[in-house]
């Protein structure tokens, strides 16, 4: 074709590829004399949606979209690169330390999208662009989480059946431990030439069977490297690594000799106590500025007193019942009065990822960064030695104006001194056995109540990893989920009262393609319970109501297997 501009300002330099998601060129900016890549596709404002969340060194930079006509055109940043599939299929396959040194760095932008609640769902040696150094980064966001499923046959599976999971294959909808599969199919390729799932010259629906059938192909040429691919090519989900453990386990086989051997056997026992205990361990790693064992954290143990907001003239800071615990966190009352009626609420909570975009790990405990702010909230949040996220917000509950922020500084200031000298406190006693703390939420629904709402025997994965205080299910567009919180009693507008059994309290409340039960199953404090939410999700549900049968039905079902 002849020289062609895009909305009067992206000139088409060079045809660089095209694909079933569309054609991607080489354009130069007019306006800004730079070099850019525009692809045309039919759906740029989604794709722009969910390219622009992400901010990453590893992931190509969506700038935004123009239209042309009726074309609709993607602007994304230029990287001078070849895609891993065609270095594969120019130089042959590639040596195990190079692909665990591109696998590392795609382990990171993944982890960036998991952190932001998306998932790839494409994850390829096409949609990986190696540039100079081996600098990777992943790319086209035309299929990830928040945008329809492709059809490869057979039925709506999301994805590229050479590089599938089985759960994917099999009509699952993909989740972050899809993506991790995906990963290891990728590196596989790599250094053997071929997808697990065997030749393309077989086509895609042979790929898509043996997918299903877990008919993996014999690793030949990847050496100590085979082992890790081994662990992210697991069949069941749950016996994957999560995302932020990838990079470790990769970066072990890179090491120069004679520690290599030694290394890789680390990052496996690492992984290995991630799976039983759920919590999140770096190995080399201080115990200071970490989680530590989630079931027995003390969040409370981090919350500042009254002396420390001390020129806020405060009369009370949480002692006694102004202290309330839940699984993950606390809050505080922080009082301005005698009554105590006037004060802001300081609430403490630790998230299973740093935020997006964040650096790997460094074994330093993170400053304290600036998030939402607000006239009614200010949240500040630490980054930890384990790369958890403690979270600090604080809200107003009074009927005078209160520096939120700078409170905020104040209770991060304490929290940080707190972990600086060690792990998140220590509660003094274990979760009583009738406590939901205790409980593991994926074992409270079996395989029959699941198949009798989901229509199939979805595998179950942990919705909170820290503690397992939450589980999920789903298969195609329904999702079933259960959820441990503390609240207190019920009040006139939380729902409609239910009868799930026990004599346990218990409300509906159908809402937004969704019906969720909410159970009150033990005092814990004054005014205050341990709660099990039960949620059951349709993604086409035209009445939400007609969900809320099926919700009640797995609420019973939990409620026969509580303490």
């Amino acid at each position: 074709m002849g020289e062609r501009t895009v909305a009067d300002r992206y000139r088409l330099e060079e045809h660089l590829g095209s694909g079933g998601m569309g054609e991607v060129w080489r354009a130069t900016d007019l306006e800004l004399h730079e070099t850019v890549a525009l692809k045309r596709t039919d759906d740029a404002a989604r794709e722009a949606r969910i390219g622009t969340e992400l901010s990453h060194p590893n992931v190509i930079t969506v700038h935004g979209t123009v239209v042309d006509g009726a074309e609709q055109w993607l602007v994304m940043e230029y990287l001078p690169s070849r895609t891993l599939a065609e270095i594969i299929e120019t130089d042959g396959p590639i040596s195990p330390e190079r692909a665990a040194k591109i696998g590392a760095q795609l382990a990171d932008a993944l982890t960036a999208m998991h952190t932001k609640g998306m998932v790839h769902r494409d994850v390829k040696p096409g949609n990986v662009l190696v540039a100079e150094n081996d600098v990777a980064k992943l790319s086209d966001f035309g299929i990830s989480r928040w945008s329809e499923g492709t059809r490869v046959g057979g039925g709506d599976v999301a994805g590229t059946p050479a590089y599938l999971a089985p759960e994917v294959a099999d009509g699952h909808e993909a989740r972050p431990a899809s993506d991790v599969f995906a990963l290891g199919a990728t590196l596989f390729a790599a250094v053997e030439g071929t997808s697990p799932w065997g030749s393309p010259d077989a086509g895609a629906q042979e790929q898509l069977r043996r997918a299903k059938a877990y008919d993996i192909t014999p690793a030949r040429n990847s050496g100590p490297f085979g082992d890790v691919l081994a662990q992210l090519m697991r069949r069941d989900p749950q016996d994957r690594p999560a995302t932020e453990n990838v990079r470790p386990l990769l970066e072990g086989v890179r090491l120069p000799k004679p520690w290599r051997r030694k290394a890789t056997v680390v990052g496996a026992a690492t992984l290995v106590a991630v799976l039983v205990t759920g919590a999140v361990i770096y190995a080399n790693l201080p115990a200071a500025g970490t989680v530590g064992d989630p079931a027995t954290m003390d969040v409370c143990g981090l919350a500042a007193g009254k002396d420390d907001y001390q020129r806020f003239n405060a009369r009370d800071a949480g002692t006694g019942a102004e202290k309330s615990y839940w699984f993950n966190g606390c809050a505080t009352w922080v009082s301005f009065d005698e009554k105590g009626d006037d004060g802001v609420v300081v609430e403490y909570s630790v998230k299973q990822f740093a935020p997006y975009g964040a650096a790997k790990p460094t074994g330093a405990l993170g400053q304290i960064e600036q998030g939402t702010s607000t006239k009614d909230i200010c949240t500040k949040t630490i980054r930890m030695v384990d790369g958890n996220l403690l979270q600090i917000d604080v809200k107003t509950g009074g009927t005078s104006d209160r520096p939120l922020c700078e409170i905020a500084d104040v209770a991060g200031a304490h929290a940080r001194t707190v972990l600086s000298e060690g792990q998140i406190p220590r509660r003094s006693q274990p979760w009583p056995q009738d406590s939901l703390g205790a409980l593991n939420a994926c074992g409270l629904l079996g395989k029959d109540e699941i198949r009798a709402q989901l229509e199939a025997e979805a595998t179950p994965y942990p919705w909170n990893e820290l503690g397992n205080w939450g589980c999920g299910w789903d298969y195609r567009r329904r999702t079933a989920s259960i959820e441990f919180s503390r609240q207190g009693p019920f009040e006139p507008d939380d729902g409609t009262r239910v009868d799930v059994g026990r004599g346990l309290g218990a409300v509906y409340e159908p809402e937004d393609g969704a019906c969720e039960v909410s159970i009150l199953h033990k005092a814990v404090q004054e005014e205050r319970f341990e709660v099990v939410v039960v949620i059951l999700a349709d993604e086409n549900a035209k009445d939400s109501a007609a969900l809320c049968p099926g919700a009640i039905f797995l609420a019973k079902a939990v409620v026969a297997k509580l303490p």
